[in-house]
């Protein structure tokens, strides 16, 4: 645990206090969603007090298996670990085991793990609980680390609805489902690349896919980004959501860029469109 040694000189040792703290659980707000993006701070238990626990893998043993016999999560277990969606840990390898369910935030650019906790006002111990750091060197801008749940702010991404991509970036992954939607137009394609399991014309997308999946209005690859512009709307598939807040989609029906009806293609989004209305994860 070098990063320990790097930390804690840098931010004194404290006991790990009560903080503004999120909840775990979908959080109505109006008729949206919002249970996979932490929109604002009800109120949860604190912060777990026990350490992460650090275990060789025996055979047969899972990441699930693991966190049911040492009252860990399996998606923080993932992220702390750096393993996608489907891996599991290999025979003798060593495991970070973080004490309870995690959030994901955004990495700022030239951000070292020191400054990070200070900025969330976390403890550089829980930090290390909940992420396997070896240094205090800067992150990638636009990568993100993990947090308690009960230590994240608003914007924060709940851990378990997200699963690691390369570049140590979230993304939702999902296969898309029967493909419903006339052809050629923006549902057609958004629906042929998730699976959509309600209806109506684009710009009602947000409201008709509440309860049914999670929403937010932070863009994240693989998910459906809503537009309240035009007619009838529009909707496209996030494909990256880069470090600046913009984010590339693609999308079918959208006249300006090379596309239009029944053809594919590729924009830049700029992070205060005010066009968006939100995420579909």
């Amino acid at each position: 645990m070098l990063l320990a040694a790097v930390l804690v000189p840098v931010l004194a040792p404290r006991p790990v206090a009560p903080l503004t703290a999120v909840s775990a659980l979908a959080q109505p707000s109006g008729d949206i969603i919002l249970s996979a993006v932490i929109e604002r701070p009800p109120s949860v238990p604190p912060i777990a007090a026990r350490p992460a626990q650090t275990v060789v893998v025996s055979g047969g043993e899972t990441v699930e298996s693991l966190a049911a016999a040492n009252h860990s999560d399996a998606a923080a277990i993932r992220w702390a670990n750096g393993l996608t969606a489907n891996a599991q840990p290999t025979l003798g390898a060593t495991l970070l085991l973080p004490p309870g369910p995690g959030a994901l935030v955004v990495v700022l650019p030239g951000e070292r793990p020191s400054h990070f906790a200070v900025r969330l006002g976390v403890d550089p111990r829980v930090l290390l609980d909940y992420n396997a750091l070896a240094k205090d060197t800067a992150r990638t801008a636009g990568s993100y680390l993990q947090v308690p749940l009960s230590a994240a702010s608003s914007g924060a991404l709940v851990g378990r609805f997200f699963s690691l991509a390369p570049g140590g970036v979230p993304l939702i992954a999902e296969d898309h489902g029967p493909d419903t939607f006339p052809y050629g137009q923006c549902t057609y394609y958004a629906a042929s690349r998730r699976d959509v399991k309600w209806g109506g014309n684009a710009w009602a997308w947000f409201d008709n896919a509440n309860g049914i999946r999670p929403e937010g209005h932070t863009p994240v690859a693989g998910a459906i980004v809503v537009f309240h512009s035009g007619w009838f709307g529009h909707v496209a598939f996030v494909e990256k959501a880069n470090s600046d807040g913009s984010f590339v989609v693609a999308e079918m029906n959208y006249y300006g860029t090379g596309g239009g009806w029944g053809r594919v293609d590729h924009r830049t989004i700029a992070a205060n469109d005010n066009g968006v209305t939100g995420f579909i994860y």
